[in-house]
């Protein structure tokens, strides 16, 4: 019964943060040149936008109920197309980047909400602390997590920016082959 609760609070807070990230993503596409995500409403912080079924849903929800150490998931892939950017390579970096870093900045904004509202305003309430405990690590995580430069995640996609022209067409053959 008690895990109910928690796992609601849980979902709310990974919608959110998925949201946040890849409404980053399609943001930041936008503001370089690529109408693409944009114009697929994917620049909207409303979840339903960027959930994927499987990935956002039933991954998360099956790993809480076997009480797995670990959760994942992943959401809908934000639409790129590096050939809109005037520097495909590093408009590509930046657009990846920029959901990792707004998960970052989602768990350090929400570290900062919740000084105000437990320190400064002296809230004692233990479920708005625990959401916002769970929200600043699982945007931490999450932003981090995707930081990382192995396939499929945003971390690899960023190192494009660096590397030559023939690795970068290597490494985004293999891309494909990874659901993160």
């Amino acid at each position: 019964p008690a895990t109910a609760p928690r796992f609601g609070r849980l979902l709310v807070v990974l919608m959110l943060a998925v949201s946040v990230h890849e409404a980053a993503h399609a943001w930041s596409a936008y503001r370089l040149g690529d109408p693409t995500a944009h114009d697929q409403g994917r620049t909207s912080l409303l979840p339903f936008r960027h959930i994927d079924l499987v990935g956002t849903l039933l991954i998360p929800a099956m790993l809480f109920v076997m009480n797995a150490p670990f959760m994942i998931g992943y959401a809908k892939p934000t639409p790129v197309d590096p050939g809109r950017f005037k520097d495909p390579k590093r408009g590509f970096a930046l657009v990846s980047l920029a959901g990792p870093l707004s998960n970052v900045g989602l768990a350090l904004g929400l570290a900062a909400l919740g000084w105000i509202l437990i320190q400064g305003l002296g809230i004692q309430n233990p479920a708005l602390a625990q959401l916002l405990r769970d929200g600043i690590i699982i945007n931490a995580l999450l932003g981090w997590l995707n930081l990382l430069p192995l396939p499929g995640f945003d971390g690899m996609k960023a190192l494009y920016w660096f590397l030559p022209d023939a690795w970068c067409w290597r490494l985004q053959r293999t891309e494909r082959y990874f659901v993160i």
